[in-house]
């Protein structure tokens, strides 16, 4: 019992002494430079995604036009909109993702492939980012396959 207390205090204490957000819910998408989180699948996680939202500049999330129901496995490449540098490349693990991106102006890249049509979509976003705020951000794409759709919000 002793191992399993330690395992979990030891990622916990590491991400305060970094500075870094404590994920509690969703997959750690985070390289050097940008902590996130990604996740949202069930009501259980999308609440403990939302406690700690906070803690984040940027939220988004990803859903079908038509039907509003949320994507996963949506890839996500992060860029400065100035050096069009790579930031951080994530494939989602649900709708929502969580990054806590320093000021500046960022181009947000989403790519979606329907499976159902073989075709691929992309969708790019600008997002200035301000200190001590956060910014939320819709993506939308056509989605044929309804085995792909992970969760309809109630409207």
């Amino acid at each position: 019992m002793k191992h399993i207390k330690l395992a979990i205090l030891l990622p916990l204490s590491l991400s305060l002494s970094l500075g870094m957000p404590v994920l509690a819910a969703g997959s750690n998408c985070s390289n050097k430079d940008i902590a996130c989180v990604s996740g949202g699948v069930g009501s259980t996680e999308r609440e403990e995604l939302q406690q700690q939202a906070g803690q984040y500049t940027l939220w988004l999330r990803t859903a079908a036009s038509k039907s509003g129901a949320y994507l996963a496995d949506i890839k996500v490449v992060v860029r400065d909109e100035k050096t069009k540098a790579v930031l951080l490349t994530t494939t989602l693990d649900g709708p929502w993702l969580f990054l806590a991106l320093p000021d500046g102006r960022y181009e947000i890249e989403a790519h979606y492939h329907d499976k159902a049509t073989r075709s691929d979509q992309i969708v790019k976003k600008i997002s200035d980012i301000k200190k001590a705020g956060q910014r939320q951000m819709m993506m939308y794409f056509d989605a044929s396959n309804v085995g792909e759709l992970i969760y309809k919000p109630a409207s």
